[in-house]
């Protein structure tokens, strides 16, 4: 296995804040610079594990299903940062690509920071290793 240098990949933190359990839209172009996008992860600080993507599309593709709850890619800042990103869709192939976020909370009981992470990349491959070192 080759080992990543610093420009290999980049962590791209998408934000919004949640103010009521309506449904939110995020939309962000990806960085220009990267090919794909080889993993999410969210934060379990604010969100509540009732919390759903109602969409995550780029290109007006799914990459995930439509209603997918937010329990599956949570993580916290105990897990090793190599084991935070959930990866098991294939690399989605972007390039400034804008993605599109449908997000509600039902137990929503007050305002906070939703942060969605996007893990882009030059080297799938490589990255995918990392990921499940």
């Amino acid at each position: 296995m080759t080992e990543l240098s610093k420009t290999d990949f980049i962590i791209q933190c998408i934000e919004k804040e949640i103010s009521s359990d309506k449904v939110h839209e995020l939309k962000e172009e990806l960085d220009k610079d990267y090919r794909y996008l080889a993993g999410i992860a969210v934060s379990d600080v604010n969100a509540g594990e009732n919390s759903v993507l109602e969409q995550f599309k780029i290109k007006g593709r799914d990459v995930l299903p439509e209603g997918f709850e937010l329990a599956h890619i949570m993580c916290s800042g105990s897990v090793s940062p190599n084991k935070r990103f959930f990866s098991w869709f294939r690399p989605v192939a972007v390039s400034g690509d804008e993605i599109l976020i449908r997000f509600r909370d039902p137990d929503w009981a007050q305002n906070y920071n939703l942060q969605i992470q996007v893990l882009l990349t030059n080297n799938p491959d490589e990255i995918v290793n990392v990921l499940f070192a």
